[in-house]
């Protein structure tokens, strides 16, 4: 069994390895950063660490809505970067079992298929697999890096 995050954006239900999750934060308000792309929201302060907020429905192209008070935070590291990732909600952890992941479909819940490394099914709901190195590529890590370091 593989002990993943489940969280939330819009309809649909993700999941990622619970050793790439440092820890699940309330959202706070953000300082934006200035000609940073489009996907990042901004920084925020975290235990002490400047963070970079990035809104993981728009790099997996799921729609935009307003955030609610249910949003959190997923704190990661991706080839070295500390990063928040912005989703709807994240309230659970859960056990999968790898033998019961299946290949993706070329899209699913809107997203495509090179961002995904399966789906799973988990009381009556589908958890899309995500495989943040892919979302976040080598060049997005390093705008990233570049906007904090501006």
């Amino acid at each position: 069994m593989e002990k993943n995050v489940v969280f939330r954006m819009r309809d649909e239900h993700f999941g990622v390895p619970i050793d790439q999750v440092q820890s699940i934060e309330k959202v706070t308000e953000f300082t934006k950063v200035p000609q940073a792309p489009n996907y990042i929201k901004g920084i925020v302060e975290l235990r002490g660490e400047v963070t970079t907020v990035v809104d993981l429905r728009h790099l997996l192209d799921v729609g935009q809505t307003e955030h609610t008070s249910e949003a959190r935070i997923l704190i990661v590291q991706v080839e070295g970067l500390r990063i928040g990732l912005l989703v709807d909600e994240a309230k659970e952890v859960i056990d999968i079992d790898p033998n019961s992941v299946e290949q993706p479909p070329q899209m699913v819940g809107g997203v495509k298929k090179e961002y995904i490394t399966g789906v799973a099914k988990h009381d009556d709901r589908l958890l899309i697999l995500v495989h943040l190195k892919k979302v976040l590529d080598v060049e997005q890590i390093e705008e990233v890096r570049e906007a904090v370091e501006a």
